[in-house]
């Protein structure tokens, strides 16, 4: 067992390697990694929570509403209503048991959300690379860190390459910290000095590096915070905040109700308990106290089934303001392609064809070679059958690697024969990957390394001033660069995304981070080919860019390709109107803001956009009053993700862009947001239908008793009776409105007409007025009539009893569908 209060900063790798038994090259064993796993835990902050639903009576009970009724049956009980108080305590019980039943109900399926959401971590055990959940990490596991990626779990670095680290969560302070996995610190220095630890839920903001897993679970620091506060995180959403606005104006309108009720009623005779009674069951009948749970229910019923349609939505408000979004700004590979990319050419400067050619065979390999050593794919498990291989990485690298597999290169091999030493990852704004390995050491070449370089075709053709030519280094002249680009613009023109591969001999010395002058190392290098990638479209994208079209949003694609790649999967896709125009990220960038949005409506793809652009085009669609859905993947993209109404970060995506974004898209699919929109709408409709009803039951029970009592006539209906048609109305009923179907014609609607914020429109009004009058207005008539032919009281009483649960039926029927008439 590892002792606990360890200070892992102060102590040496050496002396941690021990503490921990594991080795830094090989990681930990499978066996001993379950082993460790069963002794200190998931590494998750999961407590079982006891007594959950006895707290949620307790919450009932506490409910003001349910509270008078209580004290209604004890008033009933002391005055030897017998009957009316086992009513009075049978409608606490049934209400109670409804509210525990649907918030339970919603938290389960709020919960089931939450753990669709699993985070993975690379590590290493038995010496090979592996991704596994980050639940299963255990103290020892050697951790692979690279820029964008979360930390799982608190853990001393053992080698890094530039990390920088943005500790927030813990520190509250937003700049990154530079780490050094050298330093041995004193024992009484501050988190924030830290320089050698990497703590759970700080971002890897720069570099990359191996570390050793110290503590997991409640054990990390985050982890202590959390058992400490040891609370459910509770959002108030504008739909809430609006529904309670309601609630207190309905129990303001409810409390006048039944003073007035309660004096006439005193003022002409009625018993006082008779009436105090009748009171009390008027404010319950009126004030819908059931709202906050069933809204609850509704939308997270709603969740669910956009979680099945492949979108895992983070919090409530962003389920509300779905079915408001009126443009989505798309990214193109994944989203509206398969992302299974998969080498279709390579292009060498003595061929433009796609097929193999004897002579140029051995180029096209070596190219391919380059290519795979500049990535960052690797084989999960070398040791099983190639047929089994699971290859990880960016779908670029993957495909490369799989492409060289095929080819008949043996990746293992060449890997352990020329080392990694070094390597710069990919990043959006940089566009190029670098990584420096060993040379073969049997070589008599002087230069122990070499770079590789892989990355936008424009960019590693300004790198280069040789070219790699049947096995020789040549001198690279303009007719070669032209012959080249022009073979780069014709592939991409017919869709075929291109990346450029180079390489040079050397060392580029110290580690380039992200933002400084590039090295001398990448000037005068060599320059390999081009590799065409093919991504064909989804198949499903057709079919929702036509839904979309339909339902008046608009669509605009952003993406890092060149144009010519853009605006020909744009025009296969559908997406690129007859009218419509592409701008690149430059033309972008040498436009002011007026001048953007000016031409923006007419803009259908951004091409070589970058993701501060995107962070401008989406203020600037937001500023004319747009809701703007917006995908993203990148760390670069979190910035945009969280200034868009809604976020939607892709599957695949970094933890970062997921952290920042409201929805996950779990298959990176765009049919995904088009479904998750609908069923944002259909929630809309079943939350207007759900407060109508219940408004709506409870007014008309206030006008038949008030204008009962006001004329001088008995009462219609007893308390007990108004008590159990509120059961069976408010308990159950409402609560059938959450499973509505949709209906026909949602998705060519107005998206502005379907705001949350205007969820109460004018519209509801209207017709929850009409049905209060006319529901009203019918109950009096039936009561008039009755009186009239001196039918005795008791029997009055059953057939308005009667009417009343026929009322509540009929008024369900009324709210199934807004566009059709009860008798459709």
């Amino acid at each position: 067992m590892i002792k606990k209060g360890i200070q892992w900063h102060a102590i040496s790798r050496s002396e941690i390697k021990k503490l921990l038994k594991s080795d830094f090259e090989r990681g930990l064993d499978e066996k001993e990694a379950e082993k460790r796993l069963k002794k200190y835990g998931k590494n998750v902050f999961e407590s079982e929570k006891k007594f959950y639903y006895p707290k949620l009576l307790l919450k009932q009970i506490k409910n003001p509403l349910v509270f008078i009724l209580i004290i209604a049956g004890f008033i009933a009980f002391g005055l030897k209503e017998y009957t009316n108080t086992f009513v009075i305590f049978l409608a606490v019980f049934l209400n109670s048991a409804i509210g525990i039943y649907q918030e339970g109900r919603a938290s389960q399926a709020l919960k089931k959300l939450k753990s669709s959401q699993k985070k993975y971590a690379t590590v290493i055990r038995e010496g090979r690379q592996k991704v596994i959940e980050a639940s299963e990490l255990a103290p020892g596991d050697i951790l692979i860190l690279q820029m964008g990626d979360f930390v799982p779990a608190d853990a001393r670095l053992i080698e890094e390459k530039g990390i920088e680290a943005n500790e927030s969560a813990l520190t509250g302070e937003w700049m990154a910290v530079e780490k050094n996995a050298e330093k041995e610190l004193d024992k009484k220095a501050h988190l924030s000095e830290m320089e050698n630890m990497v703590w759970m839920g700080s971002l890897i903001t720069e570099g990359q590096g191996k570390a050793i897993v110290v503590n997991t679970g409640f054990n990390t620091g985050i982890g202590r915070i959390a058992e400490a506060v040891d609370e459910e995180d509770k959002i108030i959403t504008p739909l809430q905040k609006g529904i309670k606005r309601l609630a207190r104006f309905l129990g303001y309108a409810a409390v006048g109700a039944l003073f007035v009720i309660f004096a006439f009623g005193i003022a002409r005779g009625e018993p006082f308990s008779d009436m105090l009674l009748v009171s009390v069951a008027i404010a319950v009948a009126a004030i819908p106290e059931g709202l906050p749970a069933a809204i609850t229910v509704a939308l997270a019923l709603g969740m669910e089934r956009i979680l099945k349609k492949g979108g895992l939505i983070k919090n409530l408000a962003a389920a509300e303001t779905l079915g408001s979004t009126n443009i989505i700004l798309t990214d193109k590979t994944g989203t509206l392609t398969k992302a299974k990319m998969q080498v279709s050419k390579i292009i060498t400067l003595l061929s433009e064809s796609c097929k193999f050619k004897e002579k140029e065979h051995q180029d096209r390999l070596h190219i391919l070679q380059m290519a795979m050593f500049a990535g960052e794919a690797f084989i999960e498990n070398p040791d099983n059958d190639l047929k089994e291989w699971v290859v990880r990485g960016r779908s670029m690298d993957k495909a490369i690697l799989t492409a060289a597999i095929e080819s008949g290169l043996r990746p293992m091999d060449l890997f352990k024969k020329f080392k990694p030493i070094d390597s710069i990852p990919f990043d959006s704004e940089r566009r190029f990957s670098a990584k420096m390995r060993e040379t073969d050491i049997a070589s008599s070449d002087k230069n122990k390394s070499i770079v590789y370089a892989l990355g936008s075709p424009e960019l590693i053709l300004s790198f280069c001033d040789k070219i790699y030519k049947e096995g020789k280094e040549v001198k690279f002249g303009k007719k070669e660069m032209d012959l080249l680009e022009e073979s780069g613009k014709k592939e991409a023109a017919s869709g075929t995304r291109v990346i450029a591969v180079a390489y040079k001999k050397g060392d580029w010395g110290s580690f380039p981070h992200h933002g400084e002058k590039k090295s001398e190392m990448f000037e005068k290098m060599v320059f390999g080919g081009f590799i065409g990638f093919h991504d064909p479209l989804r198949e499903d994208v057709f079919e929702a860019i036509k839904n979309a079209k339909e339902a008046k949003i608009r669509l605009i694609m952003a993406t890092g390709d060149n144009m010519a790649t853009a605006k020909k999967i744009a025009m296969e896709a559908g997406l690129l109107r007859k009218d419509g125009i592409a701008l690149s990220g430059d033309d972008v960038e040498k436009m002011t803001d007026e001048e953007l949005k000016n031409i923006i409506g007419k803009v259908d793809v951004f091409a070589r956009f970058l993701p501060h652009q995107k962070l401008r085009v989406v203020r600037i669609l937001r500023s004319e009053g747009n809701v703007v859905a917006m995908t993203g993947d990148g760390v670069n993209d979190a910035p945009a993700l969280k200034n868009a109404d809604i976020g939607l970060a892709l599957g695949s995506g970094t933890e970062v862009a997921k952290e920042a974004s409201d929805m996950v898209l779990m298959n990176n699919a765009f049919s995904a947001i088009i479904s998750a929109i609908e069923e944002g709408r259909r929630i809309l409709d079943n939350l207007k239908k759900i407060i109508a009803y219940l408004v709506s039951t409870g007014f008309s029970e206030i006008i038949l008793v008030g204008v009962a009592i006001i004329f001088g006539m008995p009462l219609p209906v007893l308390p007990a009776q108004i008590l159990w048609i509120n059961i069976i109305g408010e308990g159950f009923m409402n609560f059938s409105f959450a499973f509505e179907p949709k209906e026909k014609g949602l998705m060519k609607r107005n998206p502005r007409s379907q705001s949350a914020e205007n969820i109460i429109d004018k519209h509801l009004k209207k017709l929850a007025i009409a049905l209060i009058a006319a529901t009203g207005a019918m109950l009096l008539i039936l009561f008039f009539f009755l009186q009239h032919f001196g039918f005795p009281i008791e029997k009055i009483r059953t057939i308005m009893f009667a009417a009343l649960s026929v009322n509540s039926i009929f008024f369900a029927f009324s709210l199934k569908n807004f566009e059709k008439p009860i008798w459709k």
